[in-house]
């Protein structure tokens, strides 16, 4: 976590809109927290974190979510939204939710 505040705080400075910083961070953040819900062992698990969170982040519409953090509505919205959306080769959720 100290590396993610470090590289905020450079690209800060090097420049980057304030719109740039915040889904630089919330993406780090986020994508922590699902590779260590992968486990170090399952790599393609990672791999998949890695290759599609910028894309879930898109379709989730994380913006919304970080705009309006403090309603429950919303913050259930984003995360059926945002977890299952990371798939492997054959299409099946690495995160489900249990719906």
């Amino acid at each position: 976590m100290k590396n993610i505040f470090i590289l905020i705080v450079l690209m800060g400075m090097a420049g980057c809109s304030q719109e740039q910083v915040e889904e630089l961070a919330f993406r780090k953040v986020m994508e922590y927290q699902l590779k260590d819900d992968c486990g170090e062992q399952d790599l393609d698990c990672i791999a998949a974190i890695e290759a599609q969170i910028k894309s879930c982040m898109e379709k989730s519409d994380w913006r919304r979510y970080l705009e309006n953090e403090e309603n429950e509505d919303e913050l259930q919205r984003f995360i059926h939204a945002f977890f299952p959306c990371f798939k492997d080769a054959d299409g099946n959720a690495y995160f489900d939710l249990g719906q």
